[in-house]
């Protein structure tokens, strides 16, 4: 008994030194985490189990359909798929916290490896397109990359970078108030429920979001030098919110428009005018960025009521692709290749819808349930994040896409150790009617399946003990 302990230990160990995803897990207290956040249940399989499996999904197969017909009979068969459907849909798991808790986790982990000033906040929205009307809470959304309006969702994500790594923290999915298909009706639920706020939330507008998901940000302790967004949402009143209400500064983009104005030297101007009256006066120096020589001037100016710093950056070289933007910061210590650097920062996020939607599923769930879609929508954007955190303690700072493939070929080589279980239990029973001539041969064989079931068990789906 001692010797076969000692060797489910050995076993145990060797996996653990072998499976980088497995140590993650356990540094990051995925178990943990997920108890807190409602995923238990008292009888059945386990629901850590099903989450574990369903993260480890896009590695194994394109959906649940496929990722259980590829699972039957091995490490990650854990039933039908309903089994998985069934936690997706689940009214009780706090799905946002589940994310937030270990967004947090790897931030702390970082933040020793940067200055406050360093560290931005960035928000930016995504289209999540849909194909049927009978989804819960589906709409028409306007889909700028298109032109034109589809079915789906509108994903604001809010994320946290150091510079080197980028940490999706929270997201909230809006829907417009108005063109909702009829089929798509609200089920009755107690508006105590953490499903029925989320959909409250799917109808408010995305401003609103951006100041509710920053203030979560800024309860949980999460600081930054300053939050980042393009001009979509660079309006006086968000701007004037976060930087005096909230307490991040802001660097964001300007929108050109004849309706928006600032005030410069007590005169008020449109955006769109201050290239004609107010920057040809200016002192300019040119700064060289991403290999383009661009003339830069800066001015003071007032937004909405608050003081900020405007920057005019204009290329050199004439191009249809490069026009000239201004970049505007609350913090106006700062100077202007300083905030052209730190905006700069704001491209890590369109990196994480990228690899989100085109590798780690971001959006292509297979369920007309509300909940579904967001339990999918968080299990995608903590793939990011567990990929974002091997990335960073091997140090060597690969793309995504071979520290991808790498885990796929783990998470499959780790699938065959139950294969190999089966395996033997085939065998046993085709040796049963020799017991007597093979009996020290089916003695070992019984050794070696017995410490591989337990040893795979206590390493990763342990059994629910209720």
């Amino acid at each position: 008994m001692l010797e076969n302990k000692s060797w489910q230990s050995e076993i145990q160990a060797a996996l653990w030194k072998e499976f980088e995803i497995f140590r993650v897990m356990k540094a990051l207290q995925l178990r943990t985490i997920a108890y807190r956040c409602g995923i238990t249940k008292n009888q059945g399989v386990e629901p850590f189990s099903i989450l574990v499996a369903l993260v480890f999904l896009t590695f194994l197969g394109k959906s649940v359909h496929h990722f259980v017909s590829h699972c039957r009979n091995s490490l990650f068969d854990l039933g039908g798929k309903d089994v998985f459907y069934r936690l997706s849909t689940r009214t009780s798991i706090n799905w946002r916290r589940f994310m937030m808790d270990i967004s947090l986790k790897v931030v702390r982990h970082f933040k020793s490896f940067s200055s406050w000033q360093q560290r931005v906040l960035v928000i930016d929205d995504t289209v999540i397109q849909k194909a049927g009307k009978k989804i819960e809470e589906v709409s028409w959304v306007f889909d700028h990359s298109k032109g034109k309006s589809v079915k789906g969702f509108s994903a604001v994500v809010l994320g946290w970078s150091d510079r080197s790594s980028f940490i999706p923290v929270d997201f909230a999915l809006q829907r417009s108030s108005q063109k909702v298909f009829k089929q798509s009706t609200t089920p009755e639920m107690d508006k105590r429920a953490l499903a029925w706020h989320r959909r409250q939330e799917a109808v408010k507008d995305k401003p609103t979001l951006v100041k509710e998901m920053l203030k979560r940000a800024k309860q949980k302790g999460l600081d930054a030098g300053a939050v980042l967004f393009d001009s979509w949402y660079c309006m006086p009143k968000l701007v004037s919110s976060i930087f005096h209400e909230i307490g991040y500064d802001v660097i964001a983009m300007l929108k050109t428009t004849p309706t928006l104005t600032v005030a410069v030297n007590g005169k008020i101007f449109s955006t769109k005018r201050l290239w004609e009256c107010v920057v040809p006066s200016l002192r300019k120096e040119t700064l060289t960025i991403s290999n383009e020589l661009v003339s830069v001037s800066c001015v003071n100016a007032l937004f909405g009521g608050t003081s900020v710093k405007l920057v005019f950056c204009k290329p050199l070289r004439k191009s249809k692709s490069k026009k000239p933007i201004i970049l505007l910061s609350t913090d106006i210590t700062l100077t202007s290749a300083q905030i052209i650097e730190t905006y700069g920062k704001r491209w890590a996020v369109e990196v994480l819808f990228k690899d989100a939607k085109s590798k780690l599923f971001f959006g292509k769930n297979q369920s007309r349930s509300f909940e579904a879609t967001i339990c999918f929508l968080t299990l995608s954007l903590v793939r990011f994040i567990i990929l974002s955190y091997m990335e960073r303690i091997n140090g060597d700072f690969r793309h995504k896409g071979s520290l991808y493939e790498e885990l796929r070929y783990e998470v499959e080589e780790l699938n065959i150790l139950a294969f190999m279980d089966k395996f033997l239990k085939r065998l046993l029973s085709i040796i049963d009617g020799v017991k007597e001539t093979f009996a020290l041969f089916t003695d070992k064989l019984n050794d070696i399946q017995g410490v591989i079931r337990i040893s795979i068990e206590n390493l990763l789906f342990q059994r629910c003990e209720t």
